[in-house]
């Protein structure tokens, strides 16, 4: 009996011996932990040593700390301003030079291109008869006359058109072209007669020859003076005298019933951020317009594309080109 009591009380002893020992053990380790991580009162840890270099590396300077709880910011591209154009340094004299330039007694043209001026004696076709040996015309719009000539005696198998004057017209009271315009000299005008018995008679628009008034437009040309808009042009109803602007700008003018005048104003409305687009066939066109602003003006022109340019003569340029 005495016996089993004291096996009871050496199994008691290392029972208390181990479970003093694991006490001993955690407190040593609770210690460690606490210098190795450095937990303070408010229960963050803060990590020293080597080992905390890896864990926490150092924030590089001018950058911003993540915040997981911050909303998502807008990352969509600004589009750059007038990306695909470059600026071109345009002159003061530019403004009266182009197709679209005006002129009155007071502002003459100039020929853009004396090297594209052609004799159109030389150069017409047997549609229409040229009065005179030394006619000079804008070789662009010779290829549009004749093109418009031909498609006349198609429709109405007439060649009855004669070509009385260009930049030189015959004005004298017995002229069947009374009237004599500045804008001849640019080079893109032509006047218009009809062949008679043994002399020319005028062209008033009238009877199948009125075709040629009803579509010069598609070719590039306009009246210049057009029915119902002397009090904006300052002249009377002259169907017989025409003007190239090309087709883009006077299927514009037909389309909307402008004279050159009000052609002119509607695009001022229409800058390089704002253009007006026009469709003429299957090719579509981008116009607008910028404002002279001295000797010269930097104006913002298309880098991939071939653009035209016009003066207006009355301080804006004009930019054209296809889309």
């Amino acid at each position: 009996m005495r016996r089993k009591k004291l096996k009871l009380r050496r199994s008691a002893v290392r029972i208390m011996s181990a479970l003093f020992a694991i006490s001993l053990s955690m407190v040593i380790f609770d210690s460690l932990r606490r210098d190795f991580f450095k937990v303070t009162n408010d229960d963050k840890i803060v990590v020293e040593g080597e080992f905390a270099s890896k864990i926490n590396p150092p924030i590089p300077p001018n950058t911003v700390s993540f915040d997981p709880k911050s909303k998502p910011t807008n990352t969509t591209i600004a589009p750059i301003k007038n990306a695909g154009f470059t600026d071109e340094n345009f002159s003061y004299d530019r403004l009266s030079h182009g197709l679209l330039a005006i002129a009155d007694e007071s502002g003459v043209l100039s020929v853009d291109n004396p090297d594209k001026m052609v004799n159109l004696s030389e150069k017409h076709n047997e549609y229409y008869t040229v009065e005179g040996n030394n006619v000079m015309l804008n070789a662009e719009a010779v290829e549009a006359l004749n093109q418009l000539m031909k498609n006349y005696h198609d429709v109405t198998g007439l060649d009855d058109f004669v070509v009385y004057g260009t930049t030189d017209t015959y004005t004298a009271t017995d002229s069947v072209c009374p009237r004599y315009f500045a804008e001849r000299s640019n080079g893109c005008t032509i006047d218009l007669a009809l062949l008679g018995p043994g002399s020319y008679i005028d062209f008033d628009g009238l009877d199948a020859e009125g075709w040629i008034v009803e579509n010069c437009a598609k070719y590039g040309f306009i009246v210049r003076y057009p029915e119902g808009k002397s009090e904006i042009t300052g002249e009377n109803y002259c169907p017989w005298h025409l003007r190239y602007v090309g087709r883009l700008h006077a299927s514009v003018m037909a389309q909307k019933n402008l004279c050159l005048e009000e052609y002119i104003d509607f695009l001022k409305d229409y800058g390089v951020d704002t253009p007006y687009t026009h469709t003429v066939g299957a090719t579509a066109y981008v116009v607008y317009s910028a404002e002279s602003t001295g000797v010269t003006t930097p104006v913002k022109i298309p880098i991939n594309s071939i653009y035209d340019w016009s003066g207006d003569n009355r301080g804006t340029y004009i930019i054209s080109y296809e889309r």
